[in-house]
C-alpha cells in the first residue's frame, strides 16, 4: 500500500545549497528517499552526493 511522505533536505546549486521540500507516494521511507534522490537527480542534473535529504516524515492520509 502506497503511503504519502514529505522528504525535506538540501540540493548543491551553482550559488549554494538550496533547501527543498518535496511529497513523494512510496510503500516505506527508503523508497521514499530513493525516489526522491531519482526525481531530483534526473530534473536538476545533480549527482547524488549533491543532494542531502535531512527528514522524511509521513503524511497522515486525507479522508475525503
Amino acid at each position: 500500500m502506497e503511503k504519502n511522505y514529505v522528504v525535506k533536505g538540501k540540493m548543491k546549486q551553482l550559488f549554494g545549497w538550496v533547501g527543498f521540500e518535496k511529497s513523494v507516494s512510496a510503500p516505506n521511507e527508503a523508497r521514499a528517499r530513493e525516489k526522491t534522490l531519482s526525481t531530483l537527480g534526473g530534473n536538476h542534473k545533480l549527482r547524488r552526493f549533491q543532494i542531502k535529504i535531512e527528514s522524511v516524515r509521513e503524511e497522515p492520509v486525507k479522508a475525503e
